[in-house]
């Protein structure tokens, strides 16, 4: 996935991460959800807000984006926590880490989302998300 930054305008280059990677970021984004007591069921009908200060407050999720982003870029720059130490550049990690969630996450929670009856429509980066 390729795209530039709303805020700064930054060439942003999204590339998959490993498996493990991909994983282990799966795996602390559902105990954050489990520790906040958060269903994934009802979150998208009405209280998206918690989920996202759910991951948001988790060191460890921090740290698993970086770990996912590590064969991406950010200005042709290889995506690390150094990029976003200079302040202007703060103001795209939000979206930087959508789109890393977006290409690495969700083809895990695609078929979950499908069982549970959750038809989410992904939006592309900057875009709200959308619930039918």
């Amino acid at each position: 996935m390729e795209f530039q930054t709303k805020e700064n305008g930054a060439k942003v280059v999204i590339n998959p991460c490993s498996l493990f990677d991909a994983f282990k970021l799966k795996s602390e984004i559902q105990k954050a959800l489990l520790k906040n007591n958060i269903k994934i069921e009802e979150v998208f009908e009405k209280d998206i807000v918690s989920l996202f200060l759910a991951l948001d407050s988790s060191e460890e999720i921090f740290k698993c984006m970086f770990a996912c982003l590590k064969k991406s870029t950010y200005n042709d720059i290889k995506i690390t926590e150094e990029v976003f130490e200079k302040e202007d550049a703060r103001g795209d990690l939000y979206e930087v880490f959508f789109a890393c969630l977006k290409v690495n996450i969700y083809p895990f929670f695609k078929p979950l989302l499908s069982q549970l009856g959750i038809q989410l429509e992904i939006p592309n980066v900057g875009e709200s998300l959308k619930h039918e």
